[in-house]
C-alpha cells in the first residue's frame, strides 16, 4: 500500500497511544507526570487512503476488542443471570420486611438480610471498550466511566462535527489528565477519574475549512487545537505505480503482535483491584535536550520569534514532544528510560507538526504573498544592475497580481516593514530602493 508517509506515522501513532495510556505516563525532566494521549488531525482529500492508512494501524486494535467482546459476553449473560436470581431474592426479602411492618412485628432480622444481601448484588462485568466511533459526548464518558476508562475517539473519515468532539472543555482535560464532572438529565451525574483518550481525525480540507469558519475562534481561544499534532500532506495521486515484486507483510505483523501484547496488558491491568500506570522517565542525555529544547521553545514566543502569535501552539509543544518520546520509547521496548535517539525523533516530528500548525491555522496574508512575490520580481532587476524602480514601473510591468494601487501599496508595507526596501518620492515619482535586500 502507497499512501503519504504522513498518513501512515499518524495512523501508526493512534494505534500506539490507544494501547500505551492506559499502562504509562510519561515524567518530564521538571518532575510532573503528565499523559501519553495524543490529539491527531490529518486533512487530506478524497481518495488519499485515508482510511486503508488508518485501518491498517487500527486493525489489531478492533480484533482485539472483539475477541475480548465475545468473553465479555459469556460473562455478562451470567451476570444476568446471577442478578435476576439476586432480584428474586430480593423481592423475597423485602415481602417479609413489609409483611412484619403490617402486623406490627419486628423486622429487624429482615432489614439485617437485606444489608448483607444488598452487599452480595452482582456486579456487572466491565467490558473492554476502547474504540469510538461516532459517539455522544456523554455516551463515550460514561463507557470510560463503567467499563474502560481507556478509550480512542477514531475517525478515518471524521466529520468534525462528530458530537464527541464538540465538548471542548472536556476534551481539553481529559488531554490533560483532570478528573471532569458529568451532568446527566436523566441519571445522576458521575465524575470520570483518571481515564484516558486518544483523538484521531483524519477529514477532507474542504469540510475542515467549513468547520473552522464556523467554530475557528472559538476553538482556537480554548487551546484544543494547540494540543493537536496536525498535518496536511502532499497528495500522491498519479505517483503510486506497483510493480510485480512480491510485498512483505512482515513488519505489520510485528506491529500488531506488539500492539495486541500492550493491549493484553491493559486488560490484565483493568481487572486488577487497584491499577496504576508506571511512569517513565527520560535518561540523563535526555532530560539535558528536553529542558534545552523547553527554554528555546520559551524564547520563541517573544515578538520576532518563531511562535510569535501562536504562545498557545508553543505552550503545547514540549508537552507533545514528552508524549511522543514515551510512546516511540515504550513501544519499542527498550528500557526504563526514553532514549536520546526516541527524544531526537520526537523534536523533529512535533518541530514538522508545528510548521503544519501554522501552514493550516496561520496561513500568510495575502499582503505577505504579495511581498514575498514583488521580491522575487524585484531580484530579476537586481540581477540586470539595479537597485531601484519607480512605483509606477511595478503597477504597469511587475506581477499582474500586484496591478492595483492598493495591493501593490500593502506589499510595499510588508517589505518595509521587515526592511527589505524602502519607498520615497524623488521629483514627482515615488521610487522603490531595494538596494538593501540580501539576494
Amino acid at each position: 500500500m502507497k499512501s503519504p508517509r504522513e498518513l501512515i506515522f499518524f495512523g501508526a501513532l493512534t494505534a500506539v497511544s490507544i494501547a500505551v495510556q492506559g499502562l504509562f505516563d510519561v515524567r518530564k525532566p521538571t518532575g510532573q507526570c503528565a499523559p501519553v494521549s495524543l490529539m491527531l488531525l490529518v486533512l487530506a482529500d478524497s481518495g488519499e487512503r485515508k482510511s486503508s492508512s488508518g485501518n491498517i494501524f487500527l486493525d489489531p486494535v478492533r480484533e482485539f476488542q472483539r475477541d475480548q467482546d465475545v468473553a465479555w459476553g459469556d460473562k455478562f449473560n451470567k451476570w444476568m443471570v446471577e442478578e435476576r436470581i439476586w432480584g428474586t431474592k430480593n423481592k423475597e426479602i423485602f415481602k417479609f420486611i413489609a409483611k412484619a411492618a403490617r402486623s406490627g412485628q419486628s423486622s429487624l432480622y429482615w432489614e439485617d438480610m437485606a444489608h448483607e444481601h444488598e452487599k452480595a448484588k452482582p456486579v456487572r462485568p466491565r467490558r473492554f471498550k476502547i474504540l469510538y466511533d461516532d459517539a455522544t459526548s456523554e455516551a463515550l464518558m460514561w463507557g470510560m466511566f463503567q467499563d474502560t476508562p481507556v478509550a480512542g475517539l477514531v475517525s478515518t473519515e471524521g466529520d468534525l462535527r462528530n458530537r464527541a468532539f464538540n465538548d471542548l472543555s472536556k476534551q481539553n482535560s481529559l488531554w490533560s489528565g483532570d478528573p471532569i464532572t458529568v451532568d446527566r438529565k436523566t441519571a445522576e451525574c458521575f465524575e470520570l477519574k483518571d481515564a484516558r483518550l486518544t483523538v484521531s481525525f483524519m477529514t477532507q480540507p474542504t469540510s475542515f475549512e467549513r468547520y473552522v469558519r464556523a467554530n475557528g475562534e472559538m476553538l482556537r481561544g480554548s487551546g484544543l487545537w494547540a494540543r493537536f499534532l496536525v498535518c496536511q500532506p502532499l497528495s500522491t495521486q498519479g505517483c503510486r505505480e506497483i510493480d510485480s515484486s512480491t510485498v512483505s507483510w512482515e513488519h505489520r505483523k510485528r506491529f500488531s503482535a506488539r500492539i495486541k501484547e500492550l493491549l493484553q496488558e491493559n486488560v490484565v491491568m483493568l481487572e486488577g483491584p487497584e491499577h496504576t500506570r508506571q511512569p517513565i522517565g527520560f535518561s540523563p542525555s535526555a532530560a539535558d535536550l528536553w529542558v534545552e529544547v523547553f527554554n528555546e521553545i520559551e524564547g520563541e514566543i517573544k515578538q520576532g520569534g518563531r511562535f510569535e502569535g501562536a504562545g498557545d501552539l508553543a505552550s503545547k509543544l514540549a508537552d507533545n514532544i514528552s508524549r511522543v518520546a514515551a510512546l516511540v520509547h515504550i513501544f519499542e521496548g527498550e528500557g526504563d528510560e526514553i532514549s536520546l535517539e526516541a527524544l531526537r525523533f520526537s523534536i523533529d516530528f512535533c518541530a514538522w507538526c508545528s510548521d503544519e500548525f501554522y501552514r493550516i491555522f496561520m496561513p500568510p496574508k495575502e499582503s505577505e504573498l504579495d511581498a514575498e512575490e514583488l521580491l522575487d520580481w524585484l531580484k530579476g532587476h537586481w540581477d540586470k544592475g539595479f537597485d531601484e524602480v519607480r512605483k509606477n514601473t511595478i503597477l504597469q510591468y511587475g506581477p499582474r497580481r500586484l496591478r492595483s494601487k492598493e495591493r501593490l501599496d500593502a506589499a510595499l508595507a510588508e517589505l518595509e516593514s521587515t526592511g527589505d526596501v524602502s519607498v520615497f518620492k524623488r521629483d514627482r515619482s515615488w521610487i522603490v530602493d531595494f538596494s538593501g535586500v540580501d539576494y
